[in-house]
């Protein structure tokens, strides 16, 4: 989260290829698995940090613009709901059932997932956050959201909606963008080289 500038083996900028491209491949790749394997959850962990960012298709690698780590982590997390939502049409456009798709905010939690934020954020900044943290969620509060979506029945017959507290949420704008959903599909799958394939064939 907020890591330094820096690309994967692939070459994406991290928290873009961490955080939505190598889920995103992995779910596509294991996906005819899943819709034989009915009922079954996709659950994606997303963030509140997704609000108040657009997806920058024109510059999804950070190359032209001065990189901002808080900035990366936000369209990442964006990414994971445009993803959910995308997943979610897909499924009813070829008739599959059975697969439902979730994306959730797991909460503000204590953990070593923010250890780069000392170097990245403002001076002070940290030492603020250090302070609050004694109102941080910890690892199994936070887990409580994901556990909810992924075996709670009174979730299973819903699908491509956002979640955080285990209750239905209204994400961003933004997230809610059909086009942009659509759009980051198409990309994802060039980017990891899945546009010639048959993904829903059943």
């Amino acid at each position: 989260m907020m890591c330094p500038e820096s690309t994967t083996e692939d070459g994406f900028e991290t928290q873009f290829g961490t955080n939505h491209l190598g889920h995103f491949l992995l779910t596509l790749l294991l996906l005819p698995k899943i819709c034989q394997s009915t009922p079954a959850r996709i659950v994606n962990v997303s963030s509140m940090a997704h609000a108040g960012v657009k997806m920058d298709f024109d510059d999804l690698n950070w190359k032209t613009r001065k990189y901002s780590s808080l900035q990366a982590y936000k369209q990442s997390k964006l990414a994971n709901i445009l993803f959910t939502k995308e997943l979610t049409r897909k499924l009813k456009e070829n008739n599959i059932t059975g697969v439902s798709v979730y994306s959730l905010h797991p909460g503000v939690i204590k953990t070593e997932l923010g250890r780069h934020m000392r170097s990245t954020l403002p001076w002070g900044v940290p030492w603020l956050l250090n302070a609050a943290s004694w109102f941080f969620k910890t690892p199994e509060q936070g887990a409580q959201t994901t556990i909810y979506c992924s075996v709670d029945e009174n979730c299973a017959d819903e699908t491509g909606l956002y979640y955080a507290e285990c209750e239905v949420k209204e994400p961003s704008k933004e997230a809610q963008n059909e086009e942009d959903a659509k759009r980051l599909w198409d990309v994802s799958l060039k980017l990891v080289g899945l546009e010639d394939t048959d993904l829903f064939k059943h």
